[in-house]
């Protein structure tokens, strides 16, 4: 048996490259919201993959982007602080025939201001798959290689799951010799009921567009496990309330005699009944929180906290 290693990995890079879409991969369940649409992953989430004889404790963290205010600032200081405390980074960005996204340089630069930078890091190219030619890749990882920053490259595919493996190796040989932080079977140390909020507001991404997406929230005010333990019907009741900024938010998002809501929390029942293993009870509630994305008190009543 080898040394045991253990350790925190960050996953970084800019918007919709697939952070949180690898995170799901490496774990093997669905935790983390994934879209299609930038900009889903909204706080920092941990999952702990054991591999061999190390454990590793991926760190998802929102997407970066040029700074702002409000609830960006709040996604920017989570994924900056995720960098800065963690051991290893790794870098995640998208194989393209155009070579490096500009607004890869940007996010680089703001690690380098945090002195992220002086931890090991890992690029993983993600979406080989969408390569046409896979006779691009050489020269791409090249052009990669010869900046001298990264420890290693390795060129994935997290939706279709290709060289997780190898990704794997690569970010346990940079851990530190450690015990394992966890217990072998946990997954996560996130609660159910943060998870269950994050993948209700998914749907609530999917179901509607534009910018309301971007303007709402879920927070879980019940989650009621009083009945999962039971052997003939187990059950999950949960009620959560989608908060927006303006009444003509609310109306788009309960639709037409509540279609809209309807659909959302359907979709939303199915992939929490997976999660839980359980049936789930799920109640939805809209409600207007004026300018919550913008303003200090709304950010702390629906959980948006920076921290210290």
């Amino acid at each position: 048996m080898g040394t045991s290693r253990c350790g925190t990995v960050a996953i970084v890079g800019r918007p919709n490259v697939g952070k949180s879409t690898l995170l799901n991969a490496l774990l093997g369940q669905k935790l983390a919201a994934t879209t299609h649409k930038p900009q889903t992953t909204r706080r920092t989430l941990r999952g702990v993959v054991n591999h061999g004889d190390a454990q590793v404790v991926l760190v998802d963290t929102p997407g970066l982007h040029p700074p702002k205010r409000g609830l960006h600032a709040f996604m920017i200081r989570q994924a900056l602080d995720a960098a800065r405390d963690v051991d290893v980074l790794a870098f995640v960005t998208e194989a393209s025939t155009r070579g490096i996204h500009k607004d890869d340089d940007l996010v680089l630069r703001q690690l380098e201001r945090e002195g992220a930078l002086t931890r090991p890091m890992v690029l993983v190219l993600n979406k080989v798959d969408k390569l046409k030619d896979k006779g691009q890749l050489l020269p791409l990882l090249k052009t990669w290689s010869e900046r001298g920053q990264f420890k290693a490259l390795v060129p994935i595919s997290a939706q279709k799951k290709k060289s997780l493996g190898p990704l794997l190796d690569e970010l346990a040989r940079h851990l530190p010799e450690a015990p394992p932080m966890f217990p072998g079977d946990t997954l996560t140390d996130a609660s159910a009921r943060d998870i269950c909020g994050e993948l209700i507001r998914e749907k609530v991404m999917l179901e509607l567009r534009q910018e309301i997406p971007y303007r709402a929230a879920v927070v879980v005010e019940e989650f009621d496990e009083a009945r999962r333990a039971n052997e003939t019907k187990p059950l999950v009741r949960i009620a959560a309330v989608i908060h927006v900024e303006k009444d003509s938010q609310k109306a788009v998002v309960v639709g037409k005699k509540g279609e809209r809501v309807k659909a959302i929390g359907q979709r939303a029942r199915a992939e929490l009944e997976t999660l839980l293993g359980c049936q789930v009870m799920l109640e939805l509630f809209v409600r207007v929180e004026p300018d919550w994305t913008t303003s200090e008190h709304g950010l702390k009543k629906l959980g948006y906290v920076r921290p210290a």
